[in-house]
């Protein structure tokens, strides 16, 4: 695994990321049954049009993203003192073998993740009902233990109105990696390929 030290959202975070299948996004690639997503292309389009511009596609804050932001050293160390463990920030994370990412809220003793979320009172009640993974995190969380070939992800929800916060350890799914492993191969080849095709460059015209 390659860590970039960067803070993330930072200017080079977003330049380390253009391009790259990020484990955010990777719900565009594989949905939570382990089948190809039906917004994979439109995530290929994305990603080449990134490396052929050199733009990000888009770095737009909405109110619920920069609550995210502003909480989470909170949630951070909220989880370390409740788990009793010391949590390390990192930037972004890549395999050596394929170029696909990802952005941990931590990691923890070198060996295990962290994904915090901070979400609306409405959600963070949903996913206290649940009292497990959601599955639109699925995707996200053995994604990022793919890129890291960690064991095991911690999921932690808070919202500072409630008295209970949802802590939960995420296992390896072999399968669901194994098929989300193949996904990426496919997107990844994609990418180059259009790149190539449509990038600008130095061209005879005949």
């Amino acid at each position: 695994m390659i860590i970039l030290d960067c803070e993330q959202g930072s200017e080079e975070w977003f330049k380390a990321r253009l391009g790259v299948p990020s484990a955010s996004n990777f719900h565009r690639v594989i949905t939570p049954t382990g089948k190809l997503s039906s917004q994979i292309d439109s995530y290929v389009n994305t990603l080449a049009s990134e490396i052929i511009t050199g733009q990000p596609y888009s770095t737009f804050t909405s109110d619920a993203m920069l609550r995210g932001t502003e909480l989470e050293p909170i949630d951070r160390n909220n989880f370390s003192f409740l788990e009793s463990v010391k949590v390390e920030e990192v930037g972004f994370c890549m395999r050596e073998d394929i170029k696909v990412g990802c952005s941990p809220d931590g990691i923890i003793d070198e060996r295990e993740g962290l994904e915090i979320k901070c979400p609306l009172a409405h959600n963070h009640l949903e996913y206290l009902r649940q009292g497990e993974l959601p599955a639109k995190y699925i995707a996200q969380v053995q994604g990022s233990m793919y890129v890291t070939d960690f064991e095991v992800w911690h999921f932690y929800s808070y919202h500072p109105d409630f008295a209970e916060n949802l802590s939960v350890e995420v296992y390896r799914d072999e399968v669901f990696i194994g098929q989300l492993k193949d996904h990426l191969t496919r997107v990844t080849d994609l990418i180059g390929e259009y790149v190539e095709k449509f990038k600008k460059g130095d061209r005879n015209v005949k």
